[in-house]
């Protein structure tokens, strides 16, 4: 039991939460995404796109949509993990994004 606890220990002590109010890498190390959440402007449509790598033509991970001023999130079961780092690619009337990550070791 006490290992168990120690590695649960040890992931917490590398969760990050980053935010981001424009296009950018969110992390360049491979890890998990554990939340996505993103706030949209009074326009039609916002978005946000969450991709494994530092690009935007890396693979998708993730597409949040939030339609007149609202918001969107991501919550999965488990964790999803991520191997090149994790790219946010906001749409035009994208305003805020907000991620939680856990960080493996190299």
């Amino acid at each position: 039991m006490k290992d168990f606890i120690n590695a649960i220990a040890m992931l917490w002590r590398r969760q990050r939460y980053v935010s981001l109010t424009g296009s950018g890498i969110i992390c360049k190390t491979p890890g998990y995404l554990v939340y996505a959440h993103m706030i949209g402007t009074f326009a039609e449509t916002s978005t946000v796109a969450v991709h494994d790598g530092e690009n935007s033509n890396e693979e998708k991970i993730v597409d949040l949509k939030a339609y007149y001023s609202g918001a969107d999130h991501f919550v999965p079961s488990l964790p999803v993990p991520f191997q090149r780092g994790l790219y946010a690619g906001f749409g035009a009337t994208a305003t805020s994004f907000t991620v939680v990550i856990i960080t493996r070791r190299e």
